[in-house]
């Protein structure tokens, strides 16, 4: 959104509430937003008192809250501080810690409960509520006519990218020490219990049955990253399987690949569907809320059960014999995305959404 909508057209600035600023905060920089800290600690002083000053300096006429279990904690301070704020939610349900010390049992009873206190009330006070699919607010928000009446689905947008030349893919390969003609099957996401990595290994397990000179990349980070190549190593699947880490050049990877696979247990809209989608490439994954609104089942995509690994793994199979299949699938992907999820349609109902926000707080509106 940064790089598509000017700034004098709507200034949006960022605070992360993490260890450090993240990897995206110089990008962001670039584009000319300010990317403030406030670090979120257990005390929520020092956050309160960051965000408090960044709004009484700042001016802001929206605050956009994407903190998702900890949600309640700025809303109450825009609130305070006399902000309109709008709460966006990305998960069908309270994700897992990404601190291992966070799922000591104890803590992870007291995180749900805090989880629940916490979304319910940012729900309740917000000016708005979006989610970032329908999946989202069926399961985040309670049938309240009150509550439903502000809520609104905010789909994602994403650049469509070019189609590689065969030169291009045969490069890509080699740069990764792999020959020129492997079949790629990729996998984009943390390394979390949602995206399904024992799935994902046990479906590309039998995929090689199949297509012995496939490979599998796996982008990303996590806590769960070394529990997978030990899974991974047991299975006498090293050769087969490249962990890539965290990239900056994931639309690069996604344009040189020949089919991502998404076996997550649930999603809320995965943006990753869409960015495969948009550099044409066919994604096999789970039938659940949120990626079935990614992609369309049949003509973008093919979805199953998430515990379906027999027909997932025909359905990668498929894919990697037949080229034809794979482009037709690709091709409408990135035409729907053009037509609907382009990186121009999400800055328009982005923008949508902060002047009906403003409105209607202007208004006065009740929440």
């Amino acid at each position: 959104m940064l790089g598509v909508i000017p700034r004098d057209v709507c200034r949006m600035d960022v605070c992360c509430k993490g260890n450090d600023k993240g990897p995206w905060a110089g990008r962001a920089e670039q584009l000319g937003a300010r990317v403030y800290h406030c670090p979120f600690r257990p005390s929520h002083v020092g956050f309160m008192r960051g965000l408090e000053r960044i709004l009484k300096t700042g001016h802001y006429d929206v605050v956009h809250n994407h903190l998702g279990i900890y949600s309640g904690f700025p809303v109450w301070i825009s609130r305070r501080e006399g902000v309109p704020v709008i709460s966006t939610f990305h998960a069908t349900r309270i994700d897992d810690p990404h601190d291992r010390w966070l799922r000591l049992p104890v803590l992870t009873r007291l995180r749900r409960l805090y989880g629940r206190v916490s979304i319910g009330y940012a729900i309740r006070n917000s000016d708005m509520v979006t989610g970032v699919s329908k999946g989202v607010l069926e399961n985040m928000v309670p049938e309240d006519v009150q509550i439903r009446a502000k809520c609104r689905v905010l789909y994602l947008g994403v650049e469509v990218q070019p189609a590689p030349t065969v030169e291009e893919r045969k490069h890509f390969r080699t740069a990764l020490g792999l020959s020129p003609q492997a079949p790629l099957v990729l996998h984009v996401g943390r390394f979390m219990e949602q995206k399904n990595h024992a799935g994902l290994i046990a479906i590309f397990e039998r995929v090689l049955e199949a297509c012995p000179k496939a490979k599998l990349l796996l982008v990303g980070d996590g806590i769960l990253k070394e529990s997978v190549k030990s899974m991974v190593e047991n299975r006498g699947l090293t050769a087969s399987v490249l962990f890539l880490g965290h990239r900056n050049d994931v639309a690069d990877i996604m344009r040189n690949c020949d089919v991502l696979v998404l076996p997550s247990f649930y999603e809320g809209f995965p943006v990753v569907a869409l960015e495969a989608n948009a550099a044409s490439l066919p994604v096999v994954g789970s039938r659940i809320p949120g990626l079935s609104e990614a992609v369309e089942d049949g003509r973008t995509a093919v979805l199953h059960p998430a515990d379906d690994i027999e027909n997932m793994v025909g359905s990668v199979v498929k894919l990697l014999e037949n080229p034809e299949s794979a482009q037709a699938l690709g091709s409408a992907g990135r035409l729907r995305i053009q037509e609907d999820f382009s990186a121009q349609a999400g800055a328009r109902r982005l923008l949508e959404i902060y002047t009906e926000c403003r409105k209607a707080a202007s208004s006065g509106a009740p929440n």
